[in-house]
């Protein structure tokens, strides 16, 4: 793992378009973790478990319990009515 900062990647741009190893992008001022950069063949072995993961986060609202329980309460009642 590598860490860096915004003004290194302005010195150094490879270290955003040819990562290495997991590079950390942190706030110069405050060292705190912005951003985080991937090798490609790192990400595409954990791709389908970020989107995963991402699709989760934006659907946070609609993929409650409570909403997850009516929502199988209205299927059920479809697929009766169905037989």
């Amino acid at each position: 793992m590598f860490f860096i900062s915004a003004s290194d990647i302005i010195k150094k741009p490879s270290y955003v378009t040819q990562p290495k190893e997991i590079t950390f992008v942190e706030d110069a001022k405050r060292h705190v973790i912005k951003s985080v950069i991937l090798p490609y063949d790192l990400y595409e072995k954990i791709r389908e478990k970020l989107e995963d993961e991402i699709y989760l986060m934006q659907n946070k609202e609609a993929l409650s319990q409570k909403n997850y329980e009516s929502f199988l309460e209205i299927e059920e009642a479809g697929a009766e009515d169905l037989q």
